[in-house]
């Protein structure tokens, strides 16, 4: 009997230090220690709603819930033309993303134009895309290859920030005639 109690005990002791541990794995958005590991994480695994106005006088609502991943991404296939609605849902998408992450944080969603030649970005210099400086070791992590920036969320980083980056790529519900996955690319400093 003393040794069920005993194993009980020390199983709850367990249990309680692995909430403790697992409950501090989340990673403060404005904490100097994260990195864009951590915000691409939380752009895959978090979601939010998004709710906007249909129509302009009916006040008739939407509410779109979803991870902060596909938000950004059915934000990036709204056309800059569309009408009043998809463009309010839009602009709501990317806001609510850009809270959601904080500052210190860019994230750009590309669709590529061509594949990444990755053993050309092994020595180390600085290019110009799309009027941002992009390093080797974004070169490195596929952000340097030609391709066309659909949204972006945030601020770009100061030149001489040191930089963490990462792509997650994510399919596109949109049919294209490429049929490669958009990439996010999330970057922190």
């Amino acid at each position: 009997m003393t040794s069920t109690v005993l194993d009980v005990t020390v199983l709850l002791l367990c249990v309680s230090a692995s909430v403790v541990v697992l409950g501090g794995v989340d990673v403060d958005p404005g904490s100097p220690e994260r990195t864009a590991a951590d915000a691409a994480d939380r752009l895959t695994t978090e979601t939010a709603t998004v709710s906007y106005a249909v129509g302009s006088e009916d006040g008739k609502r939407r509410s779109v819930h979803a991870t902060l991943v596909e938000l950004l991404v059915a934000a990036a296939n709204v056309e800059t033309d569309a009408d009043a609605t998809a463009a309010r849902f839009r602009s709501m998408a990317l806001e609510t993303v850009g809270d959601a992450l904080g500052a210190r944080t860019r994230v750009d969603v590309r669709r590529p134009i061509r594949s990444v030649n990755r053993t050309a970005a092994t020595t180390p210099s600085d290019d110009e895309i799309g009027g941002e400086r992009v390093t080797a070791d974004e070169r490195v992590a596929g952000v340097a290859d030609e391709a066309t920036t659909l949204a972006s969320v945030g601020s770009p980083p100061p030149r001489d920030a040191d930089v963490s980056v990462t792509v997650v790529r994510h399919p596109t519900s949109v049919a294209r005639a490429e049929s490669e996955p958009l990439r996010v690319v999330v970057r922190v400093w």
